[in-house]
């Protein structure tokens, strides 16, 4: 009896105004996402795949990185927004960029810009990154459970990219998942995936990634939690091929790209 109790109170805890709000802004499908992941995690976890419970090997920012300064990434809008990274994780990826001083970024994700715009400081004079988003009114070619520019109530992405930044910066208005990577492939020093958490467009992103990052480059993933299970099955696979780690205290998973091989010559997702 007291188990019955527990469960209908943790079921009006999960069926709340959360799941009327996503109704009413995003439709039906948002809802009934949001009320299946809801279910898992919190009545019935024991019925969760064992595929979404972290896998990947934990591992400290620090030891990662050695020759990061950890005390001295000066971050811009520090204060967390709707779909972007924690301020935590944004001092990591400023901290990565300002240690190794890729000269080649690509962000798959703008949402409002502030990643790029930090990445963009942080990275040394004459750095060139390119941000990709969808363009407006274009379907993603997959049913996507990562939330787009529109669903953030945006009107258009990268509208924190105003004035002068410390790089040049390409904005590209396109699917990731159905880009032209060839011109980028090996020469890219350090790649950022943040686009659609969808299964099918996560290990499309991640393909690509593989592909256009040069041998010793870096490769970042952000939402890898239980909350986002295309990311967290798509990076588990990964990790049966290449070293991808879960940077410790964050939702940040990363991959080195092996130094003595090009990653297009390696085996991609199994």
């Amino acid at each position: 009896m007291r188990s019955l109790v527990n469960r209908v109170l943790r079921l009006l805890f999960v069926v709340n105004a959360a799941a009327l709000w996503l109704l009413l802004r995003d439709g039906p499908r948002a809802s009934l996402a949001y009320l299946r992941g809801a279910l898992t995690l919190f009545l019935w976890p024991e019925l969760r795949p064992t595929s979404l419970d972290p896998r990947l090997p934990e591992v400290q920012p620090e030891s990662l990185f050695p020759n990061a300064d950890w005390t001295r990434a000066e971050i811009l809008y520090p204060l967390p927004r709707p779909g972007g990274v924690r301020t935590d994780e944004l001092v990591v990826l400023s901290a990565v960029v300002g240690s190794l001083q890729p000269r080649r970024i690509v962000e798959i994700g703008t949402a409002e810009g502030r990643t790029t715009l930090n990445l963009s400081r942080s990275a040394p004079a004459g750095a060139f990154i390119t941000t990709i988003d969808l363009p407006p009114g274009q379907a993603p070619a997959t049913d996507r459970s990562g939330r787009n520019y529109q669903q953030l109530g945006l009107d258009a992405p990268g509208g924190l990219l105003t004035g002068e930044t410390g790089a040049k910066i390409e904005r590209i208005r396109a699917d990731s998942t159905r880009l032209d990577w060839s011109p980028y492939e090996g020469s890219v020093d350090l790649v950022y995936v943040d686009g659609a958490h969808d299964y099918e467009s996560v290990r499309s992103d991640s393909e690509n990634a593989l592909r256009i990052v040069r041998p010793g480059g870096v490769i970042f993933w952000h939402d890898y939690d239980v909350a986002t299970a295309g990311v967290m099955l798509c990076l588990h696979e990964l990790a049966r091929d290449w070293p991808v780690v879960w940077v410790k205290g964050t939702r940040l998973a990363c991959l080195q790209a092996p130094a003595n091989s090009p990653a297009a010559e390696a085996p991609l997702i199994a």
